[in-house]
């Protein structure tokens, strides 16, 4: 939905204090044309009453009796979406059309004269105002002003061009005679167009028809890509909308005044569908309004009815005691007051769906939740369950984490009233409310449930995008074996496979020879075997399951070259594990550290000179630190980081840790890592 925006109008140029005066202007001004409609509707039947069949539909329609009435109602509540604004329109120029058609056939019959013909001019085209702007425009941008998308933009010119194009013909046509019902000239005609108005007059119900089926049907593919909210909100609507163009459709090309007077009636639907959506499902986020509009204006009402019926009892049977019999009526009005408005309040909450016992609201939040496919459904269904119960403008959860969710219904605003979300002590949330001050205990209750489904939704989406992350992990490894295996291994056995096939057929002819190509494949084969232990090992070396860590790392440092010492420490405030300090290493880790020493006692081997390397892998509270400390000649004075020192960083990187190399104190080269031993969020 559109945020609203209305309670905020903003600077003007004059300053908000002449901003709000002239809203208040236009306010009172729409008001007044609803009010006029009405006058207008009213008049236009009484005049049809005295044409007898001239005029048999232009009655106590509904178009002009709630179309205005309901418009000017959402304007004062969202004054910036174009539907309300439309619905009011649509209802006061069809208003006066009504007027201006019945008053053209009264003054036909009773008072002819000059002003005939321009009283009955707008009556010719007025018309084509309304009926394709609630017929084929409002249907394309119900509920919030917009098209479902740009493609449905043809659709909207087509309705504008029809609404002026032919207004244009009808009132240009030399004999509105066919229009009117009534020989009445027409002082704008012109001659030339001839009976071509009337023609197109005749064929114009199938294109209105179109552009009206085809805006059905563009809300009913808003209704398919809209929320669960949302599409509560158009339903009625559009239900109202398919049984008026079904019956359109059905009766289109008669003139038959009872089947036009049944069309007439059936657009009433229109409006009605938009005050259900009102009342039932919150649209423009206005049930607060009428919730208390409801009790209030009903208890205000009663409560002046009573006393007025109790001073005319009191005064009949008791007279002469005016004063006291008053003061009675006061009393007892007033002790009705507050066990009147209770009950009051429960009927309209009932008509609302707003439960304000906090024990029972949470008991219908349970059930609502049980029937959510997902902790996401029902976190969204839950707000929901929460605003209704709140009677609340807005409800809101917003669950930090990367990434942070949000979920809302309704529209909260700048000032919403912020409360913290907890499970187990710890925050997992916050809940936001506009438009409504709970108390503390249904608040409490409330938010009791909301924090464990945001937490629920939060693991929900840590333990997808751990799986995401897995699983682009494990296609990029098939990827890397399927390089290797067709690379490496493929060309190698279709090498060895046409050497065979070159040694029989050498076999007979030149058996010498045959011995050869034999050694050849031995030695293609012994390269095969070493490039697959190359690719086993290069997913976890071997020797890490046969020794450890430690172990590995001990029989890697016998090799010819410097002496290497092995340590492994751990933190005084670790407890101590019977497998010893690296027990239980995440095999990520391991293989890691493993791949990082292994690479820079490599290193030190070819270019340090050294004569010891200490390696120290000390395992914290959470995360390995493998350190490999050399006696050589240290690092250059301008080094540039190699193929090996950047591999070091990329696997520590793969693991969410970090790589670094650096001078050693005393002299040397020391190489550092840290491997958080849980991967990263």
């Amino acid at each position: 939905m559109t945020p609203a925006d209305h309670d905020d109008p903003g600077p003007g140029a004059d300053g908000p204090g002449r901003t709000r005066v002239w809203r208040r202007l236009v306010l009172a001004g729409v008001w007044a044309a609803a009010g006029a409609s009405l006058a207008a509707v009213v008049t236009a039947a009484v005049l049809a009453a005295q044409l007898g069949g001239l005029a048999e539909t232009q009655g106590l329609d509904p178009i002009g009796l709630m179309f205005p009435l309901a418009g000017a109602f959402l304007i004062s509540r969202r004054p910036r979406l174009p539907v309300p604004w439309l619905m009011w329109a649509t209802g006061v120029v069809w208003s006066a059309y009504s007027l201006l058609f019945a008053l053209t056939g009264w003054m036909y019959f009773h008072a002819p004269g000059p002003l005939l013909p321009y009283v009955a001019w707008p009556a010719i085209w007025l018309w084509l105002l309304p009926v394709p702007t609630f017929t084929g425009i409002m249907p394309l941008l119900f509920p919030d002003g917009r098209l479902p998308s740009r493609r449905w933009r043809p659709v909207l010119y087509g309705n504008l061009v029809l609404m002026a194009g032919h207004s244009l013909l009808l009132g240009l046509s030399p004999d509105p005679s066919f229009e009117l019902g009534v020989p009445v000239g027409n002082p704008f005609g012109v001659a030339a167009l001839g009976r071509v108005p009337e023609v197109v007059e005749s064929w114009i119900g199938p294109p209105m028809i179109l552009l009206c089926l085809l805006g059905v049907v563009s809300l009913g593919f808003r209704y398919r890509a809209a929320t669960p909210e949302v599409r509560r909100q158009i339903t009625w609507y559009f239900h109202a909308m398919v049984i008026f163009v079904v019956y359109w459709i059905a009766s289109a090309g008669t003139q038959d005044t009872f089947i036009i007077a049944v069309r007439v009636f059936l657009a009433a639907g229109i409006p009605i569908s938009i005050i259900a959506a009102v009342l039932r499902h919150q649209l423009y986020g206005i049930r607060l309004i009428l919730n208390r509009t409801l009790v209030y204006g009903t208890l205000a009402v009663g409560a002046g009815l009573t006393y007025s019926a109790l001073i005319w009892t009191s005064n009949s049977l008791a007279d002469g005691y005016g004063a006291a019999a008053g003061l009675a009526s006061a009393m007892v009005t007033g002790a009705a007051f507050h066990p009147v408005r209770l009950r009051l309040q429960r009927s309209v909450d009932r008509l609302f769906n707003v439960e304000r016992d906090p024990y029972r609201a949470a008991d219908l939040l349970s059930r609502t939740v049980q029937r959510a496919g997902d902790p996401a459904g029902a976190l969204a269904e839950a707000i929901s369950v929460v605003r209704t119960s709140l009677v609340a403008r807005g409800v809101g959860v917003e669950v930090p984490g990367e990434p942070a969710l949000s979920f809302v219904d309704g529209e909260l605003g700048a000032r919403s009233r912020s409360v913290e979300l907890t499970w187990h002590g710890e925050p997992v949330g916050r809940l936001r409310i506009a438009g409504a001050r709970p108390g503390r205990e249904p608040l409490d209750v409330m938010a009791k449930h909301l924090a464990e489904l945001a937490h629920a939704v939060r693991l929900s989406t840590d333990l997808r995008d751990s799986h995401e992350r897995i699983t682009a992990t494990r296609d990029e490894e098939r990827r890397r074996l399927g390089r290797e295996l067709h690379d490496g291994l493929g060309p190698t056995l279709t090498s060895v496979t046409m050497t065979l096939d070159e040694a029989r057929r050498r076999l007979e002819r030149d058996p010498e020879s045959v011995e050869e190509l034999l050694v050849r494949v031995r030695e293609e084969m012994t390269s095969t075997l070493m490039s697959v232990r190359e690719l086993v090992d290069g997913l976890r070396p071997p020797v890490l399951d046969e020794l450890g860590l430690a172990g590995a790392l001990r029989a890697f440092g016998r090799a010819p070259g410097p002496r290497v010492e092995v340590t492994v420490t751990a933190s005084p405030d670790l407890p101590d594990r019977p497998e010893g300090a690296l027990g239980g290493l995440p095999a990520a880790v391991e293989t890691a550290a493993y791949r990082i020493a292994q690479e820079a006692l490599t290193n030190v081997r070819r270019h340090a000179q050294a004569t010891s390397v200490l390696v120290t892998l000390r395992r914290e509270a959470a995360a390995l630190r493998v350190s490999v400390a050399d006696d050589g000649t240290g690092l250059p004075d301008e080094p540039s980081p190699g193929v090996g020192l950047t591999s070091m960083r990329e696997r520590a990187a793969e693991i969410g840790g970090t790589c670094a190399i650096g001078p050693r104190p005393g002299g040397g080269t020391e190489v550092t890592a840290v491997l958080p031993l849980t991967p990263p969020a």
